[in-house]
């Protein structure tokens, strides 16, 4: 068994990875230290050698550290979203999943979305933008945190709310990403999702409203080019019934939008709420 030990030298705290070994001759338990990891409040999974990352008792203390208080918690947000950059970038599936799985150990998906996943990807778009990222890198950041969320499980944690959910994208807006994320978060939240994104055709969006009579339409945006094109989808979509919620990144909250409601780019609980006071 392996575990962090940690211990106080002159009011800061430093610690070790330590393996326990049980001498049977001796029906003792031996101590072996590993690696000295620093700093605890600057440790992180990445730190761990990668035999041990997947230790029950090192995620459980790294979860238990990130929590100790406001500033070590920051710290730890820093470190984990430096952390996710870099593997996604490198296509790292198999460190970036015990990343999140680290995270998930004490906190929710929809919080590593959030406060991880999200400013991450923001930030990788922002690169590749401003061209200091080649789109062959942004492919492979964008495909390996596609195959994270979709790795993730969507079998609901709560009971069904016998509410029926439809995703799409305007023709044109081709960002996935997004809307896999808040399909991901609303099944685990127990509604039924109808994910059409990316960039379906507005005639199919209508036959699969009019067959399916969604609860809600949820329209993501993430280009500002695509806004004139989200607003010809929900001119179509005004003689339905479904009532409809527009967002993303290319949204600002208070714009326009015929008569659907725009809620701009919320967080995944603040984006819950909306949802209960519309269905």
């Amino acid at each position: 068994m392996v575990y962090i030990r940690s211990k106080v030298v002159k009011g800061e705290s430093y610690s070790y990875l330590v393996k326990s070994n049980w001498d049977k001759k001796r029906k003792t338990s031996e101590q072996e230290t590993i690696k000295y990891l620093g700093r605890t409040a600057n440790i992180t999974l990445n730190d761990i050698p990668p035999e041990y990352r997947d230790s029950k008792s090192v995620l459980s203390y790294l979860a238990f550290n990130a929590e100790l208080d406001i500033e070590k918690r920051e710290e730890y947000l820093v470190n984990t979203r430096q952390n996710l950059l870099k593997f996604l970038l490198e296509g790292n599936f198999e460190d970036v999943t015990l990343l999140c799985r680290n995270f998930l150990t004490f906190s929710k998906t929809g919080y590593f979305f959030d406060e991880v996943l999200r400013p991450i990807m923001y930030e990788i778009g922002s690169l590749w933008k401003s061209k200091q990222l080649d789109v062959g890198a942004e492919h492979i950041a964008t495909n390996t945190a596609m195959r994270l969320i979709e790795g993730l499980t969507i079998t609901p944690k709560m009971k069904s709310r016998g509410k029926t959910i439809l995703i799409c994208t305007p023709n044109g807006e081709h960002h996935l990403l997004p809307c896999i994320m808040i399909e991901t978060f609303l099944s685990q939240n127990g509604y039924k999702i109808i994910n059409l994104s990316p960039s379906a055709p507005t005639k199919s969006i209508l036959s699969q409203i009019i067959e399916s009579k969604p609860d809600l339409v949820l329209i993501s945006i993430t280009l500002s080019d695509n806004i004139n094109s989200a607003k010809r989808l929900v001119g179509e979509l005004k003689e339905l019934k479904s009532p409809v919620l527009i967002g993303g990144q290319a949204v600002q909250e208070g714009k326009k939008f015929g008569h659907a409601q725009v809620m701009g780019s919320p967080t995944m609980l603040e984006l819950m709420k909306i949802i209960k006071n519309k269905v």
